[in-house]
């Protein structure tokens, strides 16, 4: 009988340890599915001040001295649990990764993230060779790990063989000709078939060009990646290479995202009781300061940045109240729009609350008690939070792009039976279009036996990662064919 493949995940991110966004919960989530569907799976992380602080760890002995330009950079590899199937393995070296943010402050970006994040790619693979049993696959994840698949390229055919998956494509991981040195690539590569981006290197496009299979998280991402409008400069070099281009959606860890047992919500509950989500809803407006009225909750839970579509939010909130909603909004992100929100929550103080920051526990609270979730995202690579909504019965209305508009099904009239349609699309990125899609959901919420009807459904259905982490098993399986 054939070893089974070992895989190990490099990951700029991971929940619990560390998190901005969706890829930490990634990177948490699938190394433990893709071990129970047959591929024992490792992840390798930078050793954060924050990460070390939430693990207990064993220093291996090893001493890895990296090459950096004409310096010699030192890392520990120390090894802990992610959870009782899945060792994390983090890169420990202080002068990069021992401070108080992962890629920067408010003032902006750290000005060596290029240089730190091409010392923990080349300490990744070189971390092959030391670990048992030595990986056969290595899967990388966005720009901050790009280079790991020319480092492979460059190690021979011995090495793992690289997997790149890009979570979002308008992160490019753009470094100076300047960075040449401590990249540490022959000429060859830093060309314009190789890393050379409009005058600067692409950590994505290595990534990209020197991989041996590309994934990204939707099949519509996969498509819109490819067109000028998605690719970001890069869609050529996609389409070059959309051979190796794959697209599977993400997944939902369901011990983190589950009313039943959720511990963080008023009320617990599930499709066959959900009762509990009118207490959750009531205890939450209570905590917000909003008029216990009977009216329609729509929220949203995301970053506050053009990208999210919060332009169209702002320019539709004078007709969205007149059609008798109340919203809750939890996010951080661009003071401009940090200001507005703001602005609009004076103008409407018994029928909005925003909170600004990042609060998991009361993304869990706004969760249960949601009737609506909003997501009108200029792109959306997968989503996650459409598919939390889906779970804890909050039907999401969204824009119908990337994953968005591959998990959402448009609601276009009565079902009598079988799998409902689970959630509202609009296509235009407009406000009016917006405020459209508003209007059919508040429709459907005023004939309660539907509404209930399509929120006890959603909250059947499946997207666990033990179903996306078979196609990804499937796509590494075919490596070794």
């Amino acid at each position: 009988m054939p070893e089974p493949i070992g895989v190990l995940m490099a990951a700029s991110e991971v929940s619990p340890l560390a998190q901005t966004g969706g890829l930490a919960e990634v990177a948490g989530s699938l190394p433990r599915a893709l071990t129970e569907s047959g591929l024992p799976t490792a992840v390798i992380m930078p050793g954060y001040r924050q990460a070390l602080a939430k693990g207990q760890y064993t220093d291996l002995g090893l001493d890895l001295s990296i090459p950096m330009g004409a310096e010699i950079v030192h890392a520990k590899l120390l090894l802990g649990r992610l959870d009782e199937l899945t060792p994390i393995y983090l890169v420990q070296c202080d002068p990069f990764f021992d401070r108080d943010s992962l890629y920067g402050q408010e003032s902006g970006q750290y000005i060596d993230n290029p240089e730190r994040f091409a010392f923990f790619s080349k300490v990744a693979v070189e971390a092959c060779d030391y670990l048992n049993p030595k990986p056969d696959v290595l899967m990388a994840n966005d720009w901050q790990t790009g280079l790991t698949m020319p480092y492979l390229v460059e190690k021979g055919p011995e090495a793992p063989k690289g997997l790149f998956v890009i979570h979002n494509q308008g992160f490019l991981g753009l470094a100076p000709f300047s960075a040449a040195k401590e990249i540490g690539l022959p000429l060859s590569y830093l060309n314009v078939d190789g890393l050379e981006y409009y005058g600067q290197f692409s950590y994505l496009k290595a990534g990209i060009v020197y991989s041996k299979l590309v994934v990204t998280v939707s099949p519509t991402y996969a498509l819109e990646i490819q067109t000028p409008e998605g690719g970001h400069g890069l869609d050529g070099v996609l389409r070059l290479y959309n051979h190796k281009l794959h697209g599977i959606l993400n997944g939902v860890n369901y011990s983190r995202w589950n009313p039943k047992t959720d511990p963080y919500i008023a009320a617990n509950y599930d499709a066959d009781d959900p009762s509990g989500k009118e207490i959750c809803k009531l205890e939450l407006k209570k905590e917000a300061g909003l008029s216990p009225s009977d009216r329609p909750l729509f929220s949203m839970v995301s970053r506050l940045t053009a990208q999210k579509g919060l332009s169209l939010l702002i320019e539709a909130a004078a007709d969205l109240f007149k059609l008798g909603i109340d919203l809750v909004i939890l996010g951080s992100g661009d003071a401009w729009f940090e200001e507005r929100l703001t602005e609009i929550q004076t103008l409407y103080p018994e029928r909005m609350r925003l909170t600004l920051g990042y609060d998991a526990p009361l993304s869990h609270k706004i969760m249960a008690a949601s009737d609506f979730v909003l997501v009108p995202s200029i792109y959306e690579p997968c989503g996650l939070i459409q598919l939390y909504a889906l779970g804890y019965g909050a039907i999401p209305v969204v824009r119908a792009i990337g994953g968005l508009n591959d998990t959402i099904r448009d609601f276009a009239g009565a079902n009598p039976e079988g799998l409902w349609d689970n959630g509202f699309k609009f296509s235009q990125f407009q406000a009016g279009a917006l405020v459209r899609a508003v209007r059919r959901a508040t429709e459907l919420y005023e004939g309660r036996d539907d509404f209930k009807t399509m929120m006890v459904s959603n909250m059947r259905e499946d997207f666990s990662w033990n179903k996306s982490a078979l196609s990804y098993a499937k796509l590494i399986r075919s490596l070794f064919d």
